[in-house]
């Protein structure tokens, strides 16, 4: 999907660049890339995002979950569109996201607190594939989803007070089981499916590489080595691309190698979420409200 700025000015379209969220804080001291700086265009701004939400590419469209509890969907040329409101619907806050089949999946989390994975189509309907609230508990919450062989691998915080956390895998149908306990790395957040099995960014710092019998592996420990907290990740070629808590993206390859590609921070765009890749190229949410893709 090769993607222009909007030729017209919107409050979503491409326009200047704004300072970065406050919260957000400073780039730690790592190697610049010695390939020339990438290219960023501003498909869409002023979007209300949250550190933890992901996005999707279902065909042309971008769908990026809001702290305001929508799906949005969001074109090549920036013109932003409501698919659901999951807070209208009573059922919460999307945050993890992958599309399969035409649809997309999403984790919500609502005030009660209920938990669910919802199905949503692309004409906006929602089916509850699973109630996750129980496995959740009172203090917990689900936060990355990704397809894998008909089922759902989701992450899950049982207590985010005490960081204690699993990598579930939900059927088709709803059932609910545990692939492994990842407490000793904190809070897990992103997921994706790989040919080995699947990889987790935790809040101590690490990606980890699961089997999909639950054998757990630190691939890297990003935070260890400067690049920061990892939120979310995508596959480029043999690669990962891996958004941070630090502003930036960074490249891990095969070997558990990493290195710095963009940091956002530095260019005032805030901090990156979401990520996916679309004809090689990145396409980034942040917690400045941007939607961006980064040609490399």
């Amino acid at each position: 999907m090769n993607i222009e700025p909007s030729p017209v000015a919107s409050p979503t379209d491409a326009s200047p660049l704004v300072p970065p969220s406050p919260s957000a804080s400073p780039s730690p001291k790592v190697q610049p890339s010695p390939n020339p700086a990438p290219k960023m265009i501003a498909i869409a701004q002023g979007l209300n995002i949250y550190t933890l939400q992901g996005v999707a590419i279902d065909k042309q469209t971008l769908i990026v979950p809001t702290l305001d509890g929508q799906l949005l969907q969001v074109t090549p040329k920036g013109k932003v569109t409501v698919l659901v409101d999951l807070l209208k619907a009573e059922l919460g806050i999307p945050f993890g996201i992958t599309e399969t089949n035409g649809d997309v999946v999403v984790t919500v989390s609502g005030y009660l607190p209920v938990h669910y994975l919802v199905r949503v189509k692309p004409n906006g309907a929602l089916t509850i594939i699973a109630d996750l609230s129980k496995t959740s508990g009172f203090y917990g919450a689900p936060f990355g989803v990704a397809a894998y062989n008909g089922e759902y691998i989701v992450t899950v915080s049982t207590d985010v007070v005490d960081s204690t956390s699993a990598l579930l895998r939900v059927s088709a149908t709803g059932k609910v089981g545990a692939i492994a306990n990842l407490s000793e790395f904190g809070i897990p957040f992103g997921v994706i499916a790989t040919q080995r099995g699947f990889v987790v960014a935790q809040q101590n710092g690490q990606l980890l590489q699961i089997s999909p019998g639950g054998k757990v592996a630190v691939l890297v420990d990003l935070l260890k080595g400067g690049f920061g907290i990892p939120f979310n990740m995508a596959a480029r070629k043999d690669d990962l691309v891996v958004t941070t808590n630090a502003g930036l993206i960074v490249r891990v390859n095969p070997q558990g190698v990493p290195s710095l590609l963009v940091d956002l921070l530095k260019a005032r765009l805030g901090i990156p979420s979401g990520i996916v890749v679309s004809n090689g190229n990145l396409i980034v949410t942040t917690n400045a409200g941007y939607l961006l893709q980064i040609n490399l």
